[in-house]
Formats: C-alpha cells, structure tokens, sequence
C-alpha cells in the first residue's frame, strides 16, 4: 500500500493531479483507514473546486487522526469554502487547540472570522500570527482590512504600509491603502494608491472601481468615467461600476447615456435600490415624469428609508403640479437636513442645539406661540412668505425666523402682519409650537388652484428707497434688471455663461441694471467685451442686503433672470419678469408652461433641450423687443 501512497506523493508535488488522485485512490482501496491517502486526497478535491469531497475525505480523516492541528485546518479550509463558516472557525480554533503556535491557523481563523464581520477577532487573530511570522505581507494586508472595517483607518494605513514596504509592487495593498486614504479624506493619496494599484496590476478590476468612485467623488466625472469603462472592460456584468458610470455620465448632463446604464446594472442586479434611483433622477432630468415615479417607487420599494428617492419623488410629483401627494412626500427634505447637519456637527465636535418644540399642522392656536423657520435659499424665503399672513390667523403670536440678508426687507412686512422677526442661525426663540417655512403650504392644505399668489406682496422699505432714488443712472426709456446665474447644486445648472447674453445687450433703447452682487473677475471682463458702456450699469459692492436689491428692482421697468433669488424677489415686487429656465426646472416652474401661478408677472422661458440658453435667450429677447415696439 505504500508505494501507492508514496506515487501519489510525489505526483501531487509535482503537479500531476491525476496521476496523484489514481494512486491515493489504490492507496485507500487497499487500506480503507489509510488517513494520510484520505486526507491528502481531500486537500487535492479542494483544490479542484471540488469542496463537499473535499470535507468529506478530511472529515474521514479527521476522526481517525483528531489530535492531528494539520488535519483540523484543512478540514477547516473546506469547510470554509463551502461557505460554513461557523464550523470552519471551529476547526482552526481546534488546530490552534492542538497547536499555539501554528500560524496558517491563526491567519486561516482571522481570515474567517472578517467573512463573518467580526472584524476585532480578526484583527487578534492576524496579531497573533504575525507574533509568529512577522514579515508576512499578506498578512499586514488583511490585518489592514479588519482595521478599517473597524473605522480605525490611521492603524490600516500603518498596515498597509508595512505590507507594501514587505513586498512592493503588491496591487492589493496599494487598493486596500488607497480606501483607507480615502476614508480619511485624504483624495490626492488615494488617488495615488489606485493608480500605484493599476500600474503593478492593469486588469485590476476593483481598483479602476475605487479609482472612479474617489473621481467622481471630487467631481472629476469624465475621469471618472474612464475609469469605470475600464472595470467594466474587464468585467462586463459588474453593476456597482454601471451604477458609478451612470452617475457620472448623469453629472455631465449625458442623462440618456446614464439612463442606459442604469437599466443594465437593474437587468443584472434588479435589488440594487441605487441604480433605480439614479434611473429616475435621469428620467426627471430628461422630463419624463412618470418613468421617474416608476423608478423612483422601485428603490422606495427595495429600500423604504433612501432619503434621497423619497425627496426626488416628491420634487417629481410636485413638477407635475400634484400637491395633494408632492407636499407631504415633501417633507422627507427635513430628514436629509437634519442628517447633514448632525454629520457638520459631528465632524466639527459641537453639540447639538436646542431641540425644536413640537410641530404646528395647521390647527388653530389661538393662546399659544408658533415659530416659522426660514430654510433653504434666499428665493425660498421670498416665495414662501405669502404663506406667514395665514398662519397668523390660526396662531395667537408667530416668530418668524429669516436669514439675516433678508431681515432689512422683511422687517416691515412682518410689523404689518403682527409677526416677530427673528435672525435665523441665531439663538431660536422661544415658542410652543414650530414648523419649516416650506412646511406651511402643507400645513395651510394649499392646493394648485388656490395658491396665495397675489400681484405684490412685499414692498420696499422707506429708508432704502430714499437711499436709492436718482442712483439709477442712464438715459433710456426702459431699464430692465439682468441676472445670469444662481447657486449650481448637483446635477442643476442654474447658471449661464455671460457669452449668452449677447442678444440681450444688443437690443437698443435699454438700460441694463447688473442685480447680481460681487461679480468675479471674468464675469466683469466678459461683460465689458459684450456690452457698450452707455448700456450698461453695475453697482459692484453697492448692494449690502436684499432690501438694497429691491429698492433697485422697484424703479425698473422690467427682470431678465435666471432661477435665483433676484427672480423671486421681482416676483413678490409684482415687476414684470422674464425667468430664464433650465431644461429641468426646479419644481416650484411646474411643467409645460410659460406661466407661474406663483407670480402673474412673470414669464417662463423653458430650455427645448438640456443645455439650450441660446435658445431661451433668443426668445426673451425677441418678447422684449415685442414689448419695447409696443411702447
């Protein structure tokens, strides 16, 4: 029997695996309880793949042979790839029983124990094997993993680093380093790492994933792209680098490519509640409002609590004029506020402000104080105050909170109203009851038909007005008030460059009145190359608050704006304005219309396509040239 064995020994070595598995088989057939036959013969189905014989073989030669820590581990091995981990564990804790100081089982044990995220007993594992072999990169490069599992990313980058300095070039540390940069925000250095990563091992499919995650990340998304491409080459059914893709291409207005992939990572993946999202984001983008709500109620669907599908949803119904469902699913807007500004705050180890008091749902209080809290922008402010009036009539006294730029305007309207006035950001003042600014329309049960939308609703106050007459300057008939851009938020261009406005500063017998306030350097040099100097005026730093603004908005004739502030604040003026739009417009435009029910003196011009200011420009200009040969 024993040349049998002995053959197949040294066929095994060798590499010759038929040969090895004939002869073990003779071996056991001649001597059924031939442990050493069975367990190699079992260590050889394992590396064929082929793991239940694998267990089965070393199982057998196990319980001839318990006391052998040899036999436990590779037991323990197979057991570990047929996914049954927990009896894996327990036979390396066996070998390590049997034999302290055997390293493979240590390093196997904390191997087991991250597959099964207990991610501490790893790390005590990997420690102890490395007492035994200390110049083990692989080792240094799992312990690496455990650690940042563990968050304790400074500690995986020491491992990481001892790796790398172990064995250079090793692709997988320089990957596992790179995430640990990154998690500390450290982009540059990982950055580095992926690509170190990549130059040792092209084909390295998840280091051009990370690579594209950490681009896209800092908004390098064509680069981003790129990389994504590149994992995808290698492995086409990949649907987190789909997912990536998608979002990239979505960031660079390329939404019908995005679109594409992200129904292929849901074809492949239809559990992955991200990609359905960013499906629906793509699909709102292209206006296509009910494809949007489908993929939107498919991530809802997969993933109840993704704070961003519920907000995205919502904007998409509020788009299509559905208040009745928009304004409540509106609300998931406080949720992600609330996370973000527990995040700065965690981040900036401060502590948490006073907790506001419960919420007001529009029941009348007649004895109690409500708080109204200004949110968002500027523009929200503005728009959303026509609501203040009616609440006050359900409340016995109401605060309301505005950003301090607005306070100067404001103050004599909430004097009218009865309502105290208060700087937001500051101590909150005391009330029995709050809610949102934005939350008022739900609280009110606004509808579509029945906004608040009077022609004025704010005026300027005495003092500013006086400050600003006969400071117009200018000798046409007609001033007109320009904006051209507003804040860019993500995947939202609110802005045009100034190039745009060419037919606009053309037209003769205008003034044109610069509204926005500290214009950069290349703004100003582009405006002087396309304006003549008669035509046009800035005021530069003149404008110190919004009431400057409207004192200035007041005396015009008309607003050419883009979707900021300066729109809505010509809007609550009552003064006639063009409103420039983005293909995508914010909710409050609404849909296929050049009207706002928000404000009857406005007009809406819509881009026809994504990215089409030509297009919207010629059309403001031609009205206004309609309007100025009326006159």
């Amino acid at each position: 029997m024993e040349p049998f064995f002995a053959r197949a020994y040294a066929a095994h070595r060798d590499g010759r695996l038929a040969d090895a598995e004939r002869d073990y088989r003779a071996a056991i057939d001649a001597d059924p309880v031939h442990t050493d036959a069975l367990h190699l013969l079992g260590v050889l189905r394992h590396q064929q793949g082929r793991h239940e014989e694998a267990a089965d073989l070393v199982g057998r030669a196990v319980a001839l042979r318990p006391n052998d820590a040899a036999l436990q581990l590779n037991l323990g091995n197979a057991l570990k790839a047929l996914g049954r981990l927990d009896g894996a564990i327990d036979r390396f804790r066996n070998a390590l029983s049997l034999a302290p100081e055997f390293p493979l089982a240590h390093y196997n044990l904390a191997n087991t124990y991250a597959l099964v995220g207990r991610h501490q007993d790893a790390v005590d594992a990997f420690e102890r094997s490395l007492r035994l072999q200390p110049n083990d990169a692989s080792t240094y490069n799992n312990l690496g993993n455990a650690l940042h599992a563990l968050g304790r990313s400074e500690e995986a980058i020491a491992a990481f680093s001892r790796a790398l300095a172990l064995r250079p070039g090793h692709a997988g540390a320089h990957n596992n380093l790179g995430m640990a940069f990154a998690a500390l925000g450290r982009t540059e250095d990982a950055l580095a790492q992926f690509r170190a990563a990549l130059a040792a091992q092209p084909n390295f499919v998840a280091a051009h994933f990370n690579l594209g995650n950490t681009l896209d990340a800092i908004g390098s998304h064509a680069q981003a792209a790129a990389a994504f491409e590149a994992a995808l080459t290698l492995q086409g059914a990949f649907p987190p680098a789909l997912l990536g893709l998608g979002n990239a291409l979505a960031a660079q207005g390329r939404h019908a490519d995005a679109i594409a992939r992200f129904e292929r990572a849901v074809g492949l993946d239809p559990q992955l509640a991200l990609a359905w999202l960013g499906l629906g984001n793509a699909h709102h983008a292209l206006g296509s409002h009910d494809a949007a709500l489908r993929a939107f109620d498919q991530a809802l669907r997969l993933r109840p609590d993704l704070a961003s599908a519920q907000l995205n949803r919502a904007l998409t119904l509020l788009t299509l004029g559905d208040l009745a469902r928009g304004l409540p699913a509106y609300e998931s807007r406080l949720a992600i506020a609330a996370a973000a500004e527990e995040e700065r705050k965690a981040e900036e180890k401060t502590t948490s402000a006073t907790l506001a008091p419960p919420r007001w749902r529009g029941e009348p209080i007649d004895d109690r104080t409500l708080l109204i809290e200004a949110e968002q922008g500027f523009g929200d402010t503005l728009q959303f105050l026509r609501f203040v009036p009616l609440a006050r009539e359900r409340a016995g006294r109401v605060v309301l909170t505005v950003q301090r730029e607005l306070e100067p305007l404001v103050a004599p309207l909430a004097k009218d109203w009865r309502v105290t006035l208060a700087v937001a950001g500051e101590t909150r003042p005391k009330a029995d009851l709050h809610c949102p600014l934005l939350s008022l329309p739900l609280a009110l049960g606004a509808t579509l038909d029945a906004l608040p939308a009077p022609r004025r609703y704010l005026d300027v106050p005495p003092a500013y007005r006086r400050r600003w007459r006969g400071s117009l300057g200018g000798h046409a008939k007609v001033k007109v008030g320009l904006a051209w851009s507003g804040r860019i938020q993500a995947q939202e261009n609110r802005a045009m460059p100034v190039a745009a406005l060419a037919p606009l500063l053309a037209l003769e017998g205008i003034d044109w009145l610069v509204l926005q306030p500290n214009l950069s350097d290349d703004d100003k040099r582009a405006l002087d190359a396309l304006a003549r100097t008669a035509s046009l005026h800035r005021f530069d730093t003149r404008i110190a608050d919004f009431a400057d603004t409207a004192a200035i908005v007041d005396r015009l004739d008309a607003i050419v704006s883009i979707d900021t502030s300066i729109a809505h604040l010509a809007g609550a003026l009552g003064k006639p304005l063009w409103l420039m739009l983005p293909f995508a417009a914010d909710w409050r435009w609404f849909a296929n219309t050049d009207r706002s029910p928000w404000y009857p003196s406005a007009r809406l011009a819509r881009q026809p396509s994504p990215g089409q200011w030509d297009a919207v420009v010629e059309e403001v200009a031609r009205a206004l040239s309609r309007e100025l040969s009326g006159r």
